[in-house]
């Protein structure tokens, strides 16, 4: 069963229990300034809403770290954080200036803010001023709600997951860095029935002299290697260990695992040739029976192939997806 708080849209921001905060919330000094002058005989009775934009301004901070908080954010599972310094881009960029005056239009605020005497300004358009009459809402309502801090959070649990659902590609679309060989160990370390060792050689370059080739195995369970070789090695490393991820994540991994079983059984038989499987060796100098013993892994590349080409298909929409699940309590 949803919780009330689920169940409360953004329109929730307009319900006043004391009519007379909200049209101090939507009075800029500009326009109480320009009516004054015009008319000093009846001055405005609630005053304008520089207190309030403050105050609004300090609620949106406090609780949107509250609002995180209560996410279990940053943690291990969610890449767009893993440092502070993602967190306070994010922030920025959640609650920019052009966000909480997207919000405000939603609201309806633009014909209800009170700028100007003149009908016609475009003040009404401008998005510094949409995004303080937001904050004058939130900050009217601290005083509306008789400061009661649990009811506010919820208010502004409804603003903070509108804001991040309209701005969900730009907001939450900054770069990410990547760290395979950790996501990796990561996966490992929750599956106890795996194991990996790696390994790998420097060979010199019979073409360039001064140049070297780096050749790496990784070996699942001690039974399925994975190569790659260039004259990159950390970038040979991060190959070895991005193949490796995708194959264990994906749907075929068990079958492949048990025909790399079934091929070690089978050379067991054969006799001394079982040795070839634990050397090191440049592919030209695999025998071909090696090569039809482990015809799998041609296999494997083909699903490698797949995997990466699905997964970068897939990636932005599989980042919504997560952070959408992650906002909610």
């Amino acid at each position: 069963m949803q919780s009330n708080k689920d169940n409360l849209t953004l329109e929730i921001l307009l319900g006043f229990q004391y009519p007379e905060l909200f049209t101090k919330a939507m009075t800029f000094k500009q326009f109480h300034q320009e009516y004054t002058a015009r008319n000093k005989d009846n001055p405005l009775k609630y005053g304008i809403n520089e207190n309030f934009i403050e105050l609004g301004q300090d609620l949106i901070e406090f609780f949107y770290n509250d609002f995180f908080t209560y996410q279990d954010l940053p943690n291990k599972t969610h890449k767009i954080f893993k440092t502070y310094s993602d967190i306070r881009k994010q922030k920025q960029l959640v609650l920019s200036e052009k966000n909480l005056a997207d919000t405000a239009v939603q609201l309806g605020l633009k014909s209800q803010m009170l700028i100007s005497i003149n009908p016609n300004s475009e003040l009404k358009n401008n998005q510094k001023i949409l995004a303080q009459a937001l904050k004058a809402i939130i900050g009217a309502q601290y005083f509306d709600k008789k400061k009661d801090l649990n009811i506010l959070r919820d208010l502004l649990q409804v603003v903070f997951q509108e804001i991040i659902k309209k701005s969900l590609d730009e907001a939450m679309g900054f770069p990410q860095k990547e760290n395979i060989k950790g996501d990796f160990k990561e996966f490992i370390d929750k599956h106890p029935e795996l194991s990996y060792k790696l390994s790998y050689q420097e060979i010199k370059n019979n073409i360039e002299l001064n140049q070297s080739i780096y050749e790496y195995e990784l070996k699942i369970n001690d039974i399925l290697p994975i190569k790659r070789s260039g004259i990159q090695k950390k970038a040979v490393e991060k190959e070895v260990f991005k193949v490796a991820l995708e194959l264990v994540k994906s749907d075929k991994f068990q079958q492949v695992l048990d025909d790399s079983m079934r091929s070690q059984l089978d050379q067991s038989f054969d006799g001394p040739s079982h040795q070839i499987q634990d050397s090191i060796v440049i592919e030209s100098q695999v025998s071909s029976k090696f090569h039809q013993k482990f015809s799998f892994l041609q296999q494997f590349s083909l699903i490698d192939e797949q995997i990466l080409e699905q997964s970068q298909i897939n990636d932005k929409d599989e980042d919504k997806k997560q952070i959408e699940r992650n906002l909610k309590y």
